[in-house]
């Protein structure tokens, strides 16, 4: 059974990587902080506070060079910081997460879900308000 290595307020290096269109990959590592902890799904609730470094390479593991990166993909990767999501305890191990590219530029809502959850919920919160002041 997996095991959290970390508490709530501690901090550990999370690593993505993703394959762009043209065959390259894309690898961040963010410092991420615990808020809290989902031991029923064996997750951590991160947020990425920092990025603290990143690389580009070809298809066959080489590094490029800074100037070949592709910058539209980079400032994707800077915005994610910031970001909740929930990882798996594994992923404190340092070992790379290869996610899909949908993931970087917002097809899929991995690194949203829970903002938007918490905009949603303050609307319903504010609905219910509304609702209560209108009963009185």
């Amino acid at each position: 059974m997996p095991t959290a290595h970390f508490g709530v307020g501690d901090t550990f290096p999370l690593q993505f990587a993703w394959q762009l269109p043209h065959g390259d990959y894309v690898r961040a590592v963010f410092q991420a902080k615990v808020l809290d902890l989902v031991p029923e799904a064996d997750k951590y609730l991160v947020r990425l506070v920092e990025l603290l470094a990143g690389r580009q390479e070809n298809e066959d593991g080489q590094l490029l060079p800074q100037e070949s990166f592709a910058p539209v993909y980079w400032r994707m990767v800077g915005d994610l910081v910031g970001c909740k999501i929930t990882i798996a305890y594994e992923a404190d191990d340092g070992r790379t997460i290869h996610l899909r590219l949908a993931t970087l530029t917002g097809e899929h809502n991995f690194f949203t879900r829970y903002d938007d959850a918490e905009v949603i919920a303050q609307g319903l919160l504010a609905a219910q308000h509304r609702a209560e002041e209108e009963e009185e």
